[in-house]
């Protein structure tokens, strides 16, 4: 689920850019593989960090549904 990327202190207060704010949804049995692979997706790019939070509850997920007669 692509969010929004975050600003000001929500981006961690460092004098960085948050360019990028995804959510993923893993299975269980894949969550360690798929860890170790995000923290390691920014090893040979200078100047780039990789935050990883989580794990979410599942609402974190949901999207609404829109309403009746609301252009979607």
């Amino acid at each position: 689920m692509r969010h929004p990327a975050q600003t000001g202190p929500l981006a961690g207060g460092d004098t960085g850019e948050n360019v990028l704010n995804d959510a993923y949804l893993v299975p269980d049995g894949e969550a360690d593989a798929f860890r170790a692979a995000v923290r390691h997706a920014a090893d040979d790019l200078p100047g780039v960090r990789v935050e990883l939070t989580g794990p979410w509850a599942p609402y974190s997920f949901a999207v609404p549904q829109p309403r009746p007669g609301t252009p979607s």
